[in-house]
């Protein structure tokens, strides 16, 4: 595979946030010029379907160079970006109490249907974070349950839901946000245990979901000092390419939570991108301001064209991308 130039490299790598019903020029700009991997929405309601889907044929329509991930957080609960006249699903807690596979798959099929119907080809769910902590309000209900088999068994399933109707899938946040009690959009949350301690409970339900094909992982902002002393999870080569990639067998594409969180306030915007990229991740979420878009997509480009980052890693995560898009294309969303 031939690498495009550094500046279509480094937009495939950065995914930019909508939180308007339209796109405006600085968007279609940054769309046509394949500055940017597409977009997260974040619509404002009410939003009719007819609208929803006027708004992704325009994104399709502007993205010459690639197909462009159009992603969601339509997960059940609190975290569903779109009310009715979207199907509204509980809390993934409700289904974990009722411990059914079957209709955490229903669910899956649902959203997937719903979500492809309007255009949209990558929801970011399900949440594979354990529901450990009472004291964690930013998960809580989230997840599925404290139980990582019964996690694993139901996060499985929406997956396979959601596949059956050929949208694109994410397990979060990596590698496990549940038995912390800080929010990472407010602080860097710290989880106190061991590695034989990750794997035995909280890398569980990501394993099973690895296994069942996922097509993507969210890496959340997470201080795990028993094994990475030194960098959160999310700007951590120990934790994406040591036990991600090498011991997890995963090889699909990781992205990062939105870059933006105060979790890593003490790090300037571009250098977070930097630091992720370098360490493993392969795009960048970064969903509030363009500017700060902008300022991540110079940096990288600087990073390709001078070497930064090795280019066997800017190869890989280049084509992981291009695979990934390549599903777009197959499902008939973009053409």
């Amino acid at each position: 595979m031939n690498l495009p130039e550094p500046e279509l490299i480094a937009g495939q790598m950065i995914l930019a946030g909508l939180r308007e019903n339209q796109l405006n020029q600085d968007y279609k700009k940054l769309l046509s010029n394949g500055h940017i991997s597409g977009l997260v929405l974040f619509p404002k309601n009410p939003i009719t379907k007819e609208e929803l889907k006027k708004l992704t044929q325009e994104i399709y329509s502007l993205s010459k160079n690639y197909p462009p991930l159009i992603a969601i957080d339509q997960e059940g609960g609190r975290v569903s970006r779109l009310k009715a006249p979207f199907t509204q699903f509980p809390p993934m807690r409700a289904i974990g109490e009722k411990n059914d596979e079957g209709l955490a798959f229903e669910i899956g099929k649902t959203l997937g249907k719903e979500l492809k119907e309007v255009g949209i080809n990558l929801n970011f769910a399900p949440v594979m974070d354990l529901d450990l902590n009472p004291k964690n309000q930013v998960i809580g209900d989230r997840a599925f349950h404290s139980d990582p088999e019964i996690v694993a068994k139901l996060g499985s399933a929406m997956i396979r839901g959601m596949k059956a109707q050929k949208l694109l899938t994410c397990a979060k946040h990596f590698p496990g946000h549940g038995a912390s009690k800080e929010d990472s959009h407010l602080e860097l949350p710290t989880v106190d245990i061991d590695k034989k301690m990750l794997f035995e409970r909280e890398l569980i339900p990501f394993k099973k979901a690895i296994d069942e094909g996922v097509d993507s992982i969210m890496l959340g902002h997470l201080l795990y000092p028993k094994i990475d002393k030194y960098h959160p999870s999310s700007l951590s080569e120990k934790f994406i390419n040591k036990i991600l990639r090498e011991e997890l067998g995963f090889q699909g594409v990781v992205f990062t939570d939105s870059l933006e969180m105060s979790a890593l306030d003490t790090i300037p915007m571009p250098d977070r991108a930097f630091m992720a990229i370098r360490a493993g991740a392969d795009i960048v979420l970064c969903t509030k301001d363009l500017n700060q878009v902008q300022e991540v997509h110079f940096a990288l480009t600087q990073a390709i064209t001078l070497s930064a980052i090795p280019m066997d890693k800017i190869y890989l995560a280049y084509e992981r991308i291009t695979r990934l898009k390549q599903k777009i294309q197959e499902s008939g969303f973009y053409s």
